[in-house]
């Protein structure tokens, strides 16, 4: 009895274990926000869940050594063009002991800031290579 119990519990961590592994070689990415705007912290919010979502990254919201981390460190700016807004981001890549790994900037416009969010992924991915485990 003892062994068949025993047998239940080692098939069952044997997942967990390699999801583990799995999740080690994957980049950590911890989102930041200056900016204390609603749109800036809708383009904040877009960046998180697309990170969250994405199977190629591990989101954190702990420091951890193996951190990329993603910084929208100001407001963003707008420009009204006709009826839309269109929405202008600043983001920096740093490892995290601050080394500075990139800056980039985007644009969407506001009523779809998932697109500025899958920008943010897309450069995030070279900035990630960039980070030692």
């Amino acid at each position: 009895m003892q062994i068949i119990i025993l047998l239940i519990t080692l098939v069952g961590l044997a997942p967990v274990s390699q999801k583990t592994a799995t999740n080690q070689s994957k980049p950590v990415v911890e989102v930041r926000c200056g900016g204390d705007d609603n749109l800036t912290q809708g383009v904040c919010r877009n960046v998180y869940n697309e990170f969250a979502s994405n199977p190629d990254f591990v989101i954190t919201d702990e420091d951890n050594t193996r951190s990329l981390i993603v910084s929208i460190p100001t407001n963003v700016r707008w420009k009204e063009c006709g009826k839309r807004t269109r929405v202008f981001y600043t983001v920096e890549f740093l490892s995290h002991d601050g080394k500075k790994l990139g800056k980039k900037k985007g644009e969407c416009w506001e009523e779809d800031l998932k697109t500025c969010a899958s920008q943010v992924l897309k450069q995030a991915k070279s900035a990630a290579r960039k980070v030692k485990p």
